[in-house]
């Protein structure tokens, strides 16, 4: 059984920076125009205002409770029938999530290793205007 993500998740996220192992990536190259995250589901919204991307987030089931290791399971989309192992940071509204372009495997951290290609994008969290 699935155990979804901390609805410390839930909200709209936009990404503010981005890198491949350390190299800087301007965000406005990326497809990910907002995040929208809600009970242990995402949307990947892209800068049409079109969903590209939907599918869980899971608490990972490998890696034994560990805190921010989350799986991004796939379900419409280029990850449809996919599972992403991630590790995230959560630092107040700034949420960072890194995971392995080449690899199906877990990174051990943020930083990249020689032969790693880790893609970390972090979000800050969109503020609803009432």
């Amino acid at each position: 059984m699935s155990v979804p993500a901390s609805p410390q998740l839930d909200g709209d996220w936009q990404p503010v920076a981005a890198d491949v192992s350390g190299q800087p990536l301007d965000v406005a190259t990326l497809r990910v125009a907002r995040l929208h995250i809600e009970s242990g589901t995402y949307d990947i919204i892209d800068r049409n205002a079109r969903r590209v991307d939907r599918g869980a987030i899971e608490a990972a089931p490998d890696a034994g409770g560990a805190p921010g290791a989350l799986d991004l399971v796939g379900t419409d989309g280029p990850a449809a029938g996919r599972r992403i192992r991630t590790i995230t940071e959560l630092d107040g509204d700034r949420l960072c999530i890194c995971y392995d372009l080449e690899s199906a495997e877990r990174p051990p951290s943020m930083l990249a290793a020689e032969d790693q290609l880790l893609l970390s994008i972090t979000y800050a969290r969109v503020r609803r205007r009432d």
